[in-house]
């Protein structure tokens, strides 16, 4: 996919994968260089969440005080199609009055980002906090469910036992910033064993600086639950059964070299691999002809070449990119692709700037013919205000793959407290690309939602109204949130709206999917926490395996209420509440008709250690 603003080639994609083995070591990466980092520099002080500032370590840390407010623990990880914030994160985990020192935006949207600028470490709240801080604990749950299978019939109650150890890591050292943050988890269930499963939920992303100022290394990863079943919505990928989820394993890891020419030209030569590989249920629920009957694992190699105008440009500013890739996949998704272009920014006054793109592209899908593109590529549109003052809208026209439409982000504070954010996308893809793209430009939030590095939204990581599948899609995804703090107060509103045509035979309608969620927060105690939801989602031609013809249309009501507390400094407890309503789901699950119900209970208990 492809979008204006962005730092790098919007090019990205996945291919056949390795084995599990592998795609597990590329998972741990970030969290293994923070362990070597550890005993590199004297000032990477190791210290666990709990313990107060100094204990353990040297008598300087010792003595440097705490800040009030700022949290101890990373939020668990996100999940779902937008990765919105986890319901469970206990009220430790989140900041409470203190807000993390801000990073120097760049001069211009199209200059080179500050090498692990976008991560917001524990340490951002607590400058005394020590460089290291390394917390694990381990949750004892319990989830009551009166429809365990997810269908319209048969209905049947459960309950599921689980235990997950989980590790909360946030590093910021000279030569390593990083968090990581997830856990793996056993699930038993009774009387229905049959979905008893281990799984895990976890995102890592870290940057390493070899040589300073010159070479410097990116690597993320983010194990999720994830779906094959299309028009979920907001339904969370984990309530779902077994036989529904997918669990998704998606890596990048990115080597650069930096170097600026007096003031006039910032370079940057990267290479990046990245992977996705799927586990669980890889079968495949839309119509379409791949060469695997099933979700495919692959690996992607690409290229990249960057050079922008240096800091002697004030009124113009250029940024030229070519990138090459190979996308290696058993699949209708396998590409080669080869992109170059020149983006051009003109200001004519500090806040408004025009902006304008030309260049070529060549797709090559050797499977999917209709996906293939050959020609120019160009963007023209522009961009008012400046992201060091209340923010900013950019939005621009073209064609990006050879398919029409807008391209753009927004960040702009409309009031002191309220801020309206927006990204908008158009290209080609499939969803394991989607995903990857959606990690290389991906950080932690401070509320636990994972966001874009450019726009501060939750980007798409793959599309709620197709799910997952193999297909390469011509999409227009388009996201929009407004947040507001009032006190201890939080309200968010996320809404999205996708349109994805099939590349691949037999052609059928363009499914569209709109959707919105709105979620409040409350710190109702510093050691209690509180939080409400509802998010709706409409889906029309639906393409599944169940029916000969796509169908027609399809909605999903979801809602949530939970409560976190902290019984003692390193004991909280939670429970979350979801019911969930989907008008005709069963067609879609398991090809008869009606609606589907279904209540959760969860209760958890979470000791850091």
């Amino acid at each position: 996919m492809s979008g204006a603003g962005t730092s790098r080639c919007p090019r990205s994609g996945l291919g056949r994968g390795g084995g599990r083995a592998y795609h597990l070591r590329l998972t741990l990466l970030v969290f293994a260089v923070a362990i070597v980092e550890r005993s590199t520099t004297a000032a990477a002080q190791f210290e666990t969440g709990l313990n107060p500032a100094g204990a353990g370590a040297s008598a300087a840390s010792t003595s440097a005080p705490t800040v009030s407010g700022a949290p101890t623990t990373l939020p668990p990880p996100a999940s779902g199609p937008l990765a919105l914030p986890n319901p469970f994160a206990p009220p430790n985990a989140l900041p409470s009055g203190v807000t993390p020192a801000p990073g120097a935006p760049p001069a211009a949207a199209i200059a080179l980002p500050t090498p692990g600028g976008a991560i917001t470490t524990l340490q951002s709240y607590n400058p005394n906090a020590p460089a290291l801080l390394i917390q694990p604990y381990a949750s004892l749950g319990e989830t009551f469910y009166d429809n365990v299978f997810y269908t319209a019939n048969h209905r049947q109650a459960a309950a599921e036992t689980s235990l997950s150890p989980g590790l909360s890591v946030s590093a910021d050292t000279p030569r390593l910033t990083g968090v990581l943050t997830g856990s793996v988890s056993g699930n038993l269930y009774v009387p229905t064993n049959s979905l008893d499963q281990f799984t895990a939920n976890l995102f890592g992303q870290g940057t390493g600086t070899i040589v300073p100022d010159r070479l410097f290394v990116d690597a993320a990863s983010y194990v999720t639950q994830a779906s094959t079943l299309p028009g979920l919505g907001f339904v969370s990928p984990s309530l779902l059964p077994r036989t529904q989820q997918t669990l998704t394993f998606t890596n990048t890891v990115s080597p650069y070299l930096r170097q600026s020419y007096d003031g006039l030209i910032d370079g940057e030569l990267r290479y990046r691999l990245s992977s996705t590989n799927f586990a669980g249920n890889t079968g495949i629920t839309s119509i379409t002809t791949p060469l695997n009957s099933g979700l495919t694992n692959g690996i992607s190699n690409e290229g990249t070449l960057t050079l922008v105008t240096g800091r002697d440009f004030q009124r113009l500013q250029s940024r030229a990119v070519v990138d090459g890739s190979n996308f290696n996949s058993n699949s209708t998704a396998q590409n080669t692709q080869f992109t170059a272009f020149d983006d051009v920014e003109y200001f004519f006054r500090p806040n408004i700037a025009a902006l304008l793109r030309g260049g070529y592209q060549n797709l090559r899908y050797p499977f999917a013919p209709a996906a293939t593109f050959v020609g120019p590529t160009w963007l023209a549109g522009g961009r008012l205000g400046r992201a060091d003052d209340y923010g900013y809208v950019a939005l621009q026209y073209g064609r990006i793959d050879g398919v029409y439409g807008f391209s753009g982000t927004a960040n702009y504070q409309i009031t002191p407290t309220l801020v309206f954010q927006a990204n908008l996308l158009t290209g080609i893809s499939s969803g394991a690309q989607t995903l990857q793209a959606s990690l290389a430009n991906a950080t932690l939030s401070p509320s636990g939602a994972i966001v874009d590095q450019n726009s501060g939204l939750s980007p798409i990581f793959y599309n709620p109204g197709i799910g997952l599948n193999n297909n390469p899609y011509k999409q227009h995804l388009y996201n929009f949130s407004l947040s507001e703090q009032i006190g201890r107060n939080t309200y968010s509103l996320v809404s999205y709206y996708t349109n994805a045509q099939s590349l691949v035979p037999p052609i059928t309608p363009p499914t569209n999917s709109v959707g919105g969620y709105l979620s409040w927060a409350r710190d109702i105690r510093p050691d209690l926490n509180g939080y409400a939801s509802a998010g709706y989602a409409h889906t029309t031609n639906v393409v599944t395996v169940n029916t000969p013809t796509p169908v027609a249309s399809t909605s999903t009501l979801t809602a949530n209420i939970g409560l976190n507390h902290t019984f003692a400094r390193a004991l909280t407890g939670s429970l979350v509440y979801t019911f969930t309503y989907q008008p005709n789901g069963g067609v879609i699950v398991n090809g008869q008709s009606g609606s589907i119900v279904a209540n959760t209970l969860q209760l958890y208990l979470t000791k850091a250690f």
